[in-house]
């Protein structure tokens, strides 16, 4: 049964769009000699231009230094949804780290992060006791870009300083409302996508500072912000983002 919470987003009924290539009788699209040439060239151009990311990123990668790590770390949500309050989540995956030179490293990474919401209300009217609790589940991809900002020695050790910032993208891949309703309690698996609660797929960008030891040991201190509006309902007043402050610990091992 759905509840009626105020997470619900209004669904909007998406129509289909009529395609741009016009059909004849026997079922063929028609086309010119010109776009079929417009077609080769730019299949041509996507071949030159994947051919030059991977020129570029082996290049990148033999100059680079590269180290593989693990993170974990907490996250604590915010959104839109005002009327939600705030639980801490966690994050946990893997790493890489380029460094390209003393002062310019990249480290993507993939991880598993948690979002939790929750909200406790009386209804008065009524006489109920209502409680509900909102969890969401992401696969979290960060491409950050590291900027040492100065060398400084921390606690006996050679330390260095870093900023952090670059964009990222995450998809939603479950989620549960669970409600206690006078002691008795139901739970619910949020629908996801164009025609549930919220979008699943979120972008944004990151930003931070990094303590870096010598030991290859990082803690960072960082902030999302959410670029993309995750509700469904594209005519909608309501916007629906992602924001979200960090603190991660890494652990790096290679050369």
């Amino acid at each position: 049964m759905r509840s009626n919470i105020p997470i619900e987003a209004a669904v909007a009924n998406l129509s289909g769009a009529m395609g741009a290539d016009t059909i004849s009788k026997n079922g063929r699209s028609s086309k010119s000699l010109t776009s079929r040439g417009n077609n080769i060239i730019n299949i041509l151009n996507r071949k030159f231009i994947l051919v030059l990311f991977v020129a570029v990123l082996t290049t990148a990668y033999t100059q680079a230094q590269f180290n593989f790590g693990t993170r974990i770390g907490f996250y604590i949500p915010f959104n839109d949804i005002s009327f939600y309050n705030l639980t801490y989540g966690f994050q946990i995956g893997v790493v890489g780290d380029y460094t390209l030179n003393d002062n310019l490293s990249i480290q993507p990474g993939v991880l598993f992060s948690k979002h939790g919401y929750w909200k406790h209300e009386n209804d008065f009217l009524l006489g109920d006791k209502i409680s509900a609790s909102l969890n969401l589940n992401y696969i979290h991809i960060p491409v950050n870009i590291h900027y040492k900002l100065l060398d400084f020695d921390f606690l006996g050790t050679d330390s260095k300083l870093l900023l952090q910032v670059g964009p990222y993208f995450s998809h939603a891949v479950s989620g549960k409302l669970k409600m206690k309703v006078n002691g008795k309690k139901e739970t619910e698996k949020i629908e996801l996508g164009k025609d549930g609660y919220m979008k699943t797929s979120d972008f944004g960008l990151g930003v931070g500072v990094v303590l870096h030891a010598s030991t290859n040991r990082q803690a960072c201190l960082g902030y999302n912000i959410g670029l993309t509006n995750l509700n469904p309902d594209n005519d909608s007043n309501i916007k629906m983002r992602n924001h979200g402050l960090s603190f991660t610990l890494t652990f790096l091992f290679g050369k």
